[in-house]
């Protein structure tokens, strides 16, 4: 009985750090095939250059000399808008939360179910600062 409560508590643990990773190794392999891409079309824009007797462009600056901090600064382009998309997020999952809580059976969900409503107000308040600030 000890051992199934010991793996049922680290089991949320372990299942997120799991997704934590194939969440940064989907993101990593993504980056490197835009990489990759991006070589592939430098390459051969300088083979039909090269094929045309034209003066061969010049080859982009990968290393821009800036610290790899602010590269990665550099590198991220966030959307004005983010407020809206992580607003509908909160918003939605409250809602799915609140109504799975009112509507199940068990005692303790149906008095917690308010709990629900702590991302819709916070989705609100995403928009609300959408809204004064564009």
């Amino acid at each position: 009985m000890d051992s199934q409560w010991m793996l049922a508590s680290e089991l949320p643990g372990i299942v997120f750090t799991i997704i934590a990773a194939a969440f940064y190794l989907i993101v990593r392999h993504q980056n490197l095939q835009r990489y990759r891409i991006r070589l592939e079309m430098i390459q051969k824009e300088r083979l039909v250059a090269m094929e045309k007797g034209v003066p061969m462009p010049e080859l982009p600056d990968y290393d821009d000399g800036r610290a790899p901090f602010q590269s990665l600064v550099a590198m991220m382009r966030v959307s004005p808008r983010w407020p809206l998309g992580a607003g509908a997020i909160l918003i939605l999952g409250g809602i799915g939360t609140t109504l799975a809580l009112y509507l199940s059976q068990e005692p303790y969900h149906y008095r917690v179910w308010s709990m629900g409503l702590i991302p819709i107000f916070v989705g609100f308040g995403l928009f609300l600062h959408y809204r004064l600030t564009r």
